[in-house]
Order: structure tokens, then sequence, then C-alpha cells
């Protein structure tokens, strides 16, 4: 393990490593993280790598980085990875976010569907509002824009 120092609000990049038992059993090791910090999780093959994709907590988004050899694995773990994150990507990395209508939070349910529980994309407008309805209100006690 390699650490740097960091002052005040500059951050040095990090990069440490654990292996998929260690990593399963402290749920620390899966927390998110702002900044530059990488956590490599060395496993022993196939079976410890799904194992470790189930394990996984919601996501918004998994990347797989392989080669053209490496499909069989990817079509195994597809199932898995599916259910934990909102966006699979090969080979590249994911683009950050914003208020667009093509952007989606990703994650689990309900994230993905439900304007209420994400920040992400053009609905998620609606989880910071308070409708108000006004009745029989002369124009001049409206609101500006519904004059």
């Amino acid at each position: 393990m390699l650490t740097t120092e960091s002052e005040g609000r500059n951050a040095s990049p990090n990069l440490y490593e654990t292996d998929a038992e260690t990593y399963l059993q402290d749920h620390a090791l899966g927390e998110e993280v702002f900044g530059p910090l990488g956590l490599v999780v060395r496993v022993s093959g196939p079976d410890e790598m799904e194992t470790l994709a189930r394990g996984f907590e919601g996501q918004l988004t998994c990347t797989l980085h392989m080669d053209e050899g490496d499909t069989g694995l990817a079509q195994r773990l597809m199932p898995v990875l599916e259910r934990k994150a909102g966006r699979l990507l090969v080979n590249g990395f994911p683009t950050g976010v914003e208020v667009a209508d093509a952007m989606v939070h990703g994650g689990p349910y309900p994230a993905s569907t439900n304007f209420g529980a994400t920040s992400v994309g053009t609905l998620a407008i609606r989880r910071f509002l308070r409708p108000v309805c006004y009745q029989n209100l002369p124009d001049a006690l409206l609101p500006e824009d519904l004059r």
C-alpha cells in the first residue's frame, strides 16, 4: 500500500490493493470515495470474480476491461452486473452526469426509475419541487410567470 500526502483541498492520488475475501468482509472497502483513489481487488479466478460481483452494493456504473478472450467470462458476469448497476461499459470510463433528457441516474431501483430518488436527469427537478395550487386568485396575486 502506497499513500500520498494531502493538504487542505488538494488530494493526491492513492492506489490500494486487497483480495476478494478481505473486500467482502469489510463493508467500508466498498464505500464511495470522492477524490483520486483506486482500489484493486485481486481474485483467484472466475468463480471468485463472480462471488465478488454478487457481493457488490448497487452502483451507478460497472465497467469491464476485457479483450475478446474474456467474452465468456463477461457473459457469465452480465446477469449479475446488470442487477447491480444502471450503466454497463466495456473498455471505457463512465462519463460525468448532467441534467439532460438522455441522462439517468443508474443504480438499482428506485434510483434508475423514480425521479424522487435521484438528482440526475431532467425529471430529477421534480424531487425539489413542491406543487402549489392557486384557486380563484386575481392576476395581481399570482406569481409573475403565471400571469
